[in-house]
């Protein structure tokens, strides 16, 4: 446990890359893990002298690692879209810190929750990147998991806004900037940020219908209790799902638009496998803003050190896909290694830790019947016509 000072005020957190909290521990969740490899992966990845790097959701966890990986690289600029916090303005200056006078480090407000704000963000974004010839990387990395069946000022479920619809909207208000980075210097990437949780149960709802329409809060099954966390059937994880496999689904889409349009822009997705961050931490939520017990979590803990890694190590999928030098658009890149524990309440199939590889390349399964739902042409259509309408 480390404690840190930010505005007079002290904060404790588990070790750096967590979110510093008001109390007397950090959450039960947040579990320090040994790193396999993110130093060996961030080494791999060519210079990003001249590059400028966009990431959503810098305060901790993977978008924070892949920011730090950024700086490490030289990154001629980082550019972190947060809400205004306590955690961001750390974050502004550890990642500042880490980078030096090489990379100028600048925090950009976009609450994903608000369409108006992500497109003060994106004017904001589009006015940063001029002056460095372009956006190099858009890396749609903030999420939330599994919380309360509310919707946001614009009408949408929270988890669908924050996770795709939002990204969906950036993406495409900031698009001018990557083309202009790819137009000058050869390429340039956007990508989207998924889970696991994309294999799991749709439940009765169809992909890409209801749950990217505005509709009451409480109308998307609910909240499923304080058992929730080991009911992955349960609404509160399929509204996750929805947003997740929306991620890949959306990125598979976006790749054929570019593809076909002749462009430069990569788009690519990866998923962090079961990382040991801070975003269990306001998980699988009871009611508004209430998380389930860490006390209820903590019989848990176990199970997250023998299947997940650390934050560093979840954040490598999503490094290799902005920065690695073997990304081509249409790549989704995972954790290798499977875990399925009897008597656990974890899916067959998921990846939950090991070194990242690609489990799509150039828009298409390594292996037949895998990724199924994120490259299916029907998912595809309806996806990118149902995101169009919510952010139009």
């Amino acid at each position: 446990m480390a404690t840190v000072e930010i505005d007079g005020e002290t904060y404790v957190r588990a070790a750096p890359g967590f979110s510093p909290v008001k109390a007397k521990k950090p959450h039960v969740a947040e579990i320090v893990m040994k790193n396999k490899y993110f130093e060996e992966v961030v080494q791999s990845c060519p210079s990003l002298t001249d590059k400028c790097v966009a990431i959503t959701g810098t305060t901790s966890g993977t978008g924070y690692w892949a920011a730090m990986a950024a700086v490490q690289k030289g990154a001629k600029a980082v550019l972190l879209l947060n809400r205004q916090s306590h955690r961001s303005k750390l974050a502004n200056d550890e990642i500042t810190a880490a980078g030096g006078k090489a990379t100028a480090v600048t925090t950009v407000e976009c609450d994903l929750m608000s369409f108006e704000s992500v497109k003060t963000a994106a004017e904001q974004l589009n006015g940063l990147a001029t002056q460095y010839g372009g956006l190099d990387v858009l890396a749609c990395n903030a999420g939330v998991m599994s919380v309360a069946d509310e919707r946001t000022a614009d009408g949408f479920d929270v988890q669908m806004q924050v996770n795709h619809l939002s990204h969906a909207l950036l993406t495409k208000l900031v698009m001018p900037s990557l083309e202009q980075a790819a137009a000058s210097r050869g390429e340039a990437r956007v990508c989207m940020h998924s889970s696991g949780a994309r294999f799991l149960p749709l439940g009765k709802e169809k992909f890409a219908t209801k749950h990217m329409t505005r509709c009451p809060a409480g109308s998307l099954g609910g909240n499923s209790g304080a058992f929730t966390m080991m009911n992955f059937a349960g609404a509160t994880t399929v509204r996750y799902t929805h947003s997740k496999l929306a991620n890949t689904v959306y990125a598979m889409a976006l790749h054929d638009q570019l593809t076909t349009a002749g462009s430069k822009v990569k788009s690519l997705a990866a998923e962090p496998g079961l990382a040991t961050t801070s975003l269990a931490g306001n998980g699988w939520q009871t009611k508004p803003g209430k998380p389930v017990s860490q006390m209820l979590m903590g019989p848990f803990k176990p199970m997250l050190k023998m299947l997940g890694q650390s934050g560093p190590d979840g954040a490598c999928p999503l490094i290799l896909a902005c920065f690695g030098s073997e990304a081509h658009s249409g790549d989704l890149y995972c954790p290798s290694k499977k875990y399925t524990v009897p008597s656990m309440p974890m899916p067959t199939g998921m990846y939950t830790k090991g070194a990242p590889m690609k489990t799509i390349l150039a828009g298409l399964p390594f292996k037949p019947g895998k990724e199924a739902r994120s490259v299916n042409a029907e998912l595809k259509a309806r996806c990118l016509a149902a995101t169009e309408a919510a952010i139009a």
